[in-house]
């Protein structure tokens, strides 16, 4: 299924996605980001890290400037170091920029292309 915030009522992605992150098993690594931008081009992101034994959260400032794109990728890089050294079976990335994961989902395509 693919739905599209365009396409869809806002109810109904809500419902949605409250369904996916219900099925989410315990004993996974969830990781939730989110970015910030002001007017006058500050940005930060934000990581939400949920373990089964508890929460880590924490924030920080981005270069001036950057992208939302741009942010929501260096909340995605913070939230998964600690997920590689944890070495969890099962890791869920919850992010509100489809695009970032688009991105790393080609990774692999964009890195044998540059050699």
């Amino acid at each position: 299924m693919n739905f599209t915030k365009q396409n869809e009522h806002p109810e109904l992605l809500h419902q949605l996605s409250l369904e996916v992150i219900n099925s989410i098993l315990s004993r996974a690594l969830v990781l939730y980001t989110d970015e910030s931008r002001s007017d006058l081009g500050r940005s930060g992101s934000g990581v939400l890290i949920k373990t089964g034994t508890g929460e880590i959260r924490y924030c920080f400032r981005n270069p001036d400037h950057s992208s939302i794109f741009r942010s929501e990728l260096f909340a995605i890089r913070e939230a998964l170091n600690p997920a590689l050294e944890a070495d969890a079976d099962d890791v869920w990335i919850l992010t509100d920029i489809k695009s970032s994961i688009q991105y790393l989902r080609n990774l692999p395509n964009i890195l044998d292309k540059l050699g």
